[in-house]
């Protein structure tokens, strides 16, 4: 650690230390009207203990300034939004694109290429990305009219160009995604994914990230009949480690992440970072909201 850090993390002590001090100054400025004195001399020592108090209060805050002041605020956040008088999970479910791994840029990319290719209406970035999530064929029919079968033609249109853009490195996993599944794992957690990729792509993408050893459990579009958010890839996940919805917990950026998590009565943690907005994630009903994946760690008992 820098000399600088280390003075930081000195400072931000201090700070803390400072402020708490004001504490028992506020308790004796009052405590000592129960003496056996004279009220002037009781009014003295409540100036002089009271004065002292505010000045703890006031110098540990300069102290810690603005972003200590933030450091302390989020620690309390985290105490009060873990998960109270409930065990640790026994199992998480992840989705995989916005919430393991950096897709969107390839993903909307390969639909704009689409899009083109089959000479259909444009569409913009935004609008490709706000259906990420759904089943592929889904995604184009919810941005531009068409029938069954034009839908699945431009699925098989976005495979085909899908597999020549994605080159290893293409999508990368988010910041902490790697150190957190594998604290996760030793911590005795189970940890799988359902996603509304095929099952193909999503073993490739977890052989790649490094993660086969901590997943072990792949539900991908292909696996079931009834996609996101239907609660059947939850469901099926239950069955396969004979667990309860109490005992899981899902992980997603997306509204059809949550609403899938809530139809099987199974908790529910969104991510900010990737797809969804905050104010779409809270309205679909999210349990927890938390801004970097390594946040998920503070939900825990």
């Amino acid at each position: 650690m820098s000399l600088k850090s280390r003075l930081r993390q000195l400072s931000f002590r201090t700070g803390v230390i400072v402020l708490l001090l004001c504490t028992p100054f506020y308790i004796l400025s009052f405590a000592q009207m129960l003496l056996p004195i004279s009220a002037a001399a009781k009014g003295v020592l409540w100036a002089v203990l009271f004065g002292l108090a505010k000045t703890f209060q006031y110098g540990g805050l300069t102290i810690l300034g603005v972003e200590g002041y933030k450091r302390v605020k989020n620690y309390f956040s985290r105490k009060k939004d873990s998960i109270p008088g409930q065990s640790a999970p026994k199992l998480i479910i992840f989705d995989f694109d916005g919430t393991l791994g950096d897709s969107r840029q390839l993903i909307t990319d390969t639909m704009l290429a689409t899009i083109s290719r089959l000479g259909l209406p444009a569409r913009t970035r935004e609008e490709c990305a706000s259906t990420i999530g759904l089943p592929l064929a889904k995604c184009f029919s919810t941005i531009i009219p068409m029938t069954d079968e034009q839908a699945e033609r431009c699925a098989s249109t976005y495979r085909e160009i899908f597999n020549e853009k994605n080159i290893p490195g293409a999508v990368q996993p988010f910041q902490g995604v790697e150190e957190t599944i594998r604290h996760l794992s030793a911590r005795g957690i189970q940890l799988s994914i359902a996603s509304s990729r095929s099952h193909h792509s999503l073993e490739s993408f977890v052989s790649e990230f490094g993660l086969d050893p901590y997943i072990t459990y792949l539900i991908g579009a292909d696996d079931v009949t009834r996609h996101k958010p239907d609660a059947e890839p939850v469901t099926k996940t239950l069955s396969h480690f004979a667990l309860q919805p109490q005992d899981v917990l899902v992980v997603g950026d997306t509204e059809f992440d949550i609403l899938m998590g809530r139809n099987a009565g199974a908790r529910t943690c969104a991510v900010t970072y990737g797809n969804g907005t905050r104010e779409e994630l809270e309205s679909a009903g999210a349990d927890h909201v938390i801004t970097r994946f390594p946040d998920l760690l503070s939900l825990l008992p």
